[in-house]
Protein backbone atom coordinates (compact mmCIF):
# COMPACT_ATOMS: atom_id res chain seq x y z
CA UNK A 1 0.00 0.00 0.00
CA UNK A 2 1.22 3.25 -1.49
CA UNK A 3 1.25 6.54 0.38
CA UNK A 4 -1.49 8.12 -1.07
CA UNK A 5 -3.54 4.86 -0.14
CA UNK A 6 -2.87 5.82 3.78
CA UNK A 7 -2.92 9.93 3.21
CA UNK A 8 -7.15 9.67 3.53
CA UNK A 9 -6.86 7.99 7.01
CA UNK A 10 -4.19 10.09 8.59
CA UNK A 11 -5.60 13.77 7.61
CA UNK A 12 -8.04 13.31 10.67
CA UNK A 13 -4.98 12.81 13.10
CA UNK A 14 -3.14 16.33 11.46
CA UNK A 15 -6.39 18.74 11.95
CA UNK A 16 -6.05 20.97 14.66
CA UNK A 17 -8.64 21.23 17.86
CA UNK A 18 -11.05 23.11 18.07
CA UNK A 19 -10.60 26.85 18.90
CA UNK A 20 -12.70 29.43 20.42
CA UNK A 21 -13.09 32.89 20.02
CA UNK A 22 -11.15 35.18 20.48
CA UNK A 23 -11.47 37.12 23.71
CA UNK A 24 -10.00 39.63 26.41
CA UNK A 25 -9.74 38.85 30.37
CA UNK A 26 -11.27 41.04 32.34
CA UNK A 27 -11.60 41.61 35.99
CA UNK A 28 -14.70 41.58 38.26
CA UNK A 29 -13.98 42.53 42.20
CA UNK A 30 -16.13 44.02 45.13
CA UNK A 31 -12.48 46.74 45.12
CA UNK A 32 -13.82 49.40 42.18
CA UNK A 33 -10.02 49.87 41.82
CA UNK A 34 -9.67 46.36 40.26
CA UNK A 35 -12.91 46.12 38.71
CA UNK A 36 -12.69 46.27 34.79
CA UNK A 37 -9.09 45.54 34.11
CA UNK A 38 -7.75 44.13 30.98
CA UNK A 39 -5.27 41.65 31.28
CA UNK A 40 -2.61 42.71 28.85
CA UNK A 41 2.03 41.50 29.20
CA UNK A 42 4.72 42.88 29.41
CA UNK A 43 7.97 41.07 27.84
CA UNK A 44 10.54 39.95 30.39
CA UNK A 45 12.60 38.84 27.88
CA UNK A 46 12.40 37.28 24.40
CA UNK A 47 10.52 33.78 25.55
CA UNK A 48 8.74 35.02 27.91
CA UNK A 49 6.51 38.22 29.47
CA UNK A 50 4.54 39.05 32.57
CA UNK A 51 0.71 39.48 32.25
CA UNK A 52 -0.06 42.75 33.26
CA UNK A 53 -3.42 45.19 33.73
CA UNK A 54 -3.78 47.91 31.08
CA UNK A 55 -6.76 49.89 29.29
CA UNK A 56 -8.64 47.69 27.01
CA UNK A 57 -6.94 49.63 23.83
CA UNK A 58 -4.33 47.62 24.81
CA UNK A 59 -5.91 44.84 25.82
CA UNK A 60 -4.88 41.33 25.03
CA UNK A 61 -6.16 38.53 22.39
CA UNK A 62 -6.37 35.08 24.11
CA UNK A 63 -8.21 31.78 23.08
CA UNK A 64 -8.45 28.39 24.38
CA UNK A 65 -7.72 25.72 22.63
CA UNK A 66 -8.70 22.51 24.68
CA UNK A 67 -7.25 23.24 28.19
CA UNK A 68 -4.89 25.65 27.13
CA UNK A 69 -5.04 29.68 27.06
CA UNK A 70 -3.05 30.55 23.95
CA UNK A 71 -2.28 34.57 23.86
CA UNK A 72 -2.68 36.19 20.12
CA UNK A 73 0.47 37.50 19.98
CA UNK A 74 1.61 39.69 17.17
CA UNK A 75 4.50 37.84 16.09
CA UNK A 76 2.28 34.65 16.08
CA UNK A 77 4.60 32.73 18.23
CA UNK A 78 2.76 29.72 20.09
CA UNK A 79 2.20 31.91 23.52
CA UNK A 80 0.59 30.22 26.54
CA UNK A 81 -0.40 31.33 30.20
CA UNK A 82 1.06 29.30 33.02
CA UNK A 83 0.82 28.90 36.77
CA UNK A 84 4.57 28.85 37.50
CA UNK A 85 5.05 26.59 40.61
CA UNK A 86 6.93 28.30 43.83
CA UNK A 87 6.38 28.13 47.39
CA UNK A 88 4.62 31.23 47.93
CA UNK A 89 1.10 31.83 48.41
CA UNK A 90 1.39 34.75 45.34
CA UNK A 91 2.22 32.51 42.87
CA UNK A 92 3.46 34.06 39.19
CA UNK A 93 1.74 33.58 36.51
CA UNK A 94 3.17 34.11 33.06
CA UNK A 95 2.81 34.22 29.48
CA UNK A 96 5.80 32.03 27.92
CA UNK A 97 6.50 30.50 24.17
CA UNK A 98 7.46 27.75 25.88
CA UNK A 99 6.05 26.94 29.44
CA UNK A 100 8.37 24.02 31.17
CA UNK A 101 5.70 21.37 32.54
CA UNK A 102 8.47 20.32 35.68
CA UNK A 103 8.02 24.40 36.89
CA UNK A 104 4.41 25.43 35.49
CA UNK A 105 0.80 24.41 34.75
CA UNK A 106 -0.18 25.70 31.84
CA UNK A 107 -3.42 23.40 30.59
CA UNK A 108 -6.32 22.64 32.76
CA UNK A 109 -7.82 26.12 31.91
CA UNK A 110 -11.39 25.98 31.15
CA UNK A 111 -14.19 28.97 30.76
CA UNK A 112 -17.18 28.30 33.43
CA UNK A 113 -20.85 29.40 31.99
CA UNK A 114 -20.42 32.68 33.83
CA UNK A 115 -17.72 33.92 31.71
CA UNK A 116 -14.74 33.07 34.61
CA UNK A 117 -11.76 31.79 33.49
CA UNK A 118 -10.56 28.61 36.19
CA UNK A 119 -7.47 26.32 36.47
CA UNK A 120 -8.02 22.47 37.53
CA UNK A 121 -5.37 22.61 39.34
CA UNK A 122 -4.22 21.27 43.48
CA UNK A 123 -2.75 24.35 43.44
CA UNK A 124 -5.73 26.92 42.14
CA UNK A 125 -6.65 28.89 44.79
CA UNK A 126 -8.07 31.59 42.26
CA UNK A 127 -6.75 35.26 40.71
CA UNK A 128 -4.73 38.03 42.85
CA UNK A 129 -4.57 41.50 41.85
CA UNK A 130 -1.02 42.84 42.94
CA UNK A 131 1.48 45.10 42.91
CA UNK A 132 3.31 44.66 39.55
CA UNK A 133 7.17 43.61 40.74
CA UNK A 134 9.64 46.02 39.21
CA UNK A 135 6.82 47.52 37.13
CA UNK A 136 4.22 50.25 37.84
CA UNK A 137 1.21 48.19 36.44
CA UNK A 138 -0.77 46.11 38.16
CA UNK A 139 -0.03 42.24 37.72
CA UNK A 140 -1.94 38.72 37.64
CA UNK A 141 -1.08 36.06 39.98
CA UNK A 142 -2.78 33.44 41.34
CA UNK A 143 -3.19 31.85 44.72
CA UNK A 144 -1.29 28.79 45.66
CA UNK A 145 -2.99 26.64 48.28
CA UNK A 146 0.02 24.64 47.82
CA UNK A 147 1.75 26.96 49.63
CA UNK A 148 -0.68 28.71 52.32
CA UNK A 149 -4.23 30.62 52.43
CA UNK A 150 -5.38 34.09 52.70
CA UNK A 151 -4.85 36.67 50.33
CA UNK A 152 -0.90 38.59 50.68
CA UNK A 153 -0.87 41.73 52.04
CA UNK A 154 -1.05 44.04 48.97
CA UNK A 155 -3.17 41.83 46.34
CA UNK A 156 -6.80 41.53 46.45
CA UNK A 157 -8.67 38.61 45.07
CA UNK A 158 -10.56 38.90 41.52
CA UNK A 159 -12.20 37.12 39.14
CA UNK A 160 -10.72 36.75 35.66
CA UNK A 161 -13.49 36.74 33.18
CA UNK A 162 -13.26 35.89 29.15
CA UNK A 163 -15.09 38.26 27.12
CA UNK A 164 -15.57 37.36 23.70
CA UNK A 165 -14.15 39.73 21.20
CA UNK A 166 -16.79 38.92 18.89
Amino acid sequence: MNLLHILPFLLPLTTAAPVQNPFNLVTSSSNTAHNNLFLSTQSTGPLDSNPVFRDPSNAATFFLTNTTVHYDAPNKAPWALSLVNGKVVQGNVEVSVSPSTASAVSTGFSIAEDGALTVASERWGGWLVCAGQGTSLLELFYQDTTAGSGVPDGCDQVQLNAVSKS
